[in-house]
């Protein structure tokens, strides 16, 4: 599968996953609302037009603290050992527990009952931790520095440009010798194939031969000495 189809099918995944969830936890978090409003209001705790808030201060606190883990977690700092992202696990924690303790005092008093009205909270304290972990990954993958390959020295460039195959094969040659000498990272088919201008597959042909010494040493009857003099 090339980058480029593999970029896709990764890409699609991403989005796919990502609207599932979240459809998740949208659902997830209007059970959970109207849930706990309605038993602000039955237990005389919010008036009726303040319904909402109930909800609003409960289960907003998991997708607030989540957010600051991510945050976190961008920074670069060790989230087990960072004092912020432990708090915003705890504020997590306490959400999750309130939300849960408070739906299934609203349900019927009957276990089934009780145990239904518990999933919404569980589910959108998951749906937002997967968002998160797929939102790490993307900005992960998108942040990553991306190699690019060294410009050819104007020498390699003349062997390739002068001298037809015999160029490509000693502009590899010195390709080579520069990534074992140290002064050139270390190199890849593709990335040898854009400097010297040829197809990937040959590239791939080329660098093992170099780099283990073992090319032909006889070419159409002619000897042959490294690098194609």
């Amino acid at each position: 599968m090339s980058a480029r189809a593999l970029a896709i099918v990764r890409a699609a995944l991403m989005w796919t996953a990502s609207v599932l969830v979240l459809t998740v936890a949208v659902l997830a978090f209007v059970v959970s609302f109207e849930a706990i409003s309605d038993f602000a209001v039955q237990v005389g705790a919010f008036p009726p037009s303040l319904r909402y808030c109930a909800p609003l201060l409960v289960d907003s606190f998991t997708a607030a603290a989540t957010l600051v883990i991510l945050w976190l977690s961008l920074t670069g700092e060790p989230i087990a050992t960072a004092w912020d992202a432990w708090y915003a696990w705890a504020l997590i924690a306490a959400a999750t527990c309130v939300s849960v303790a408070i739906n299934v005092a609203h349900a019927p008093d009957t276990d089934a009952a009780r145990l239904v009205a518990a999933v919404p909270p569980i589910a959108l304290l998951l749906a937002v931790e997967l968002l998160m972990i797929l939102a790490r990954r993307c900005l992960a993958h998108s942040g990553a520095p991306q190699a690019q390959p060294t410009a050819l020295h104007p020498h390699t460039t003349a062997l390739a440009d002068g001298m037809g195959a015999e160029g490509v094969r000693a502009a590899v040659a010195e390709l080579v010798a520069q990534e074992q000498a140290g002064t050139r990272p270390h190199l890849t088919g593709n990335q040898v194939a854009a400097l010297v201008g040829v197809k990937e597959r040959r590239a791939q042909v080329l660098l093992p031969e170099f780099r283990t010494g073992k090319e032909p040493s006889h070419r159409n009857g002619i000897p042959r000495t490294r690098g194609g003099n």
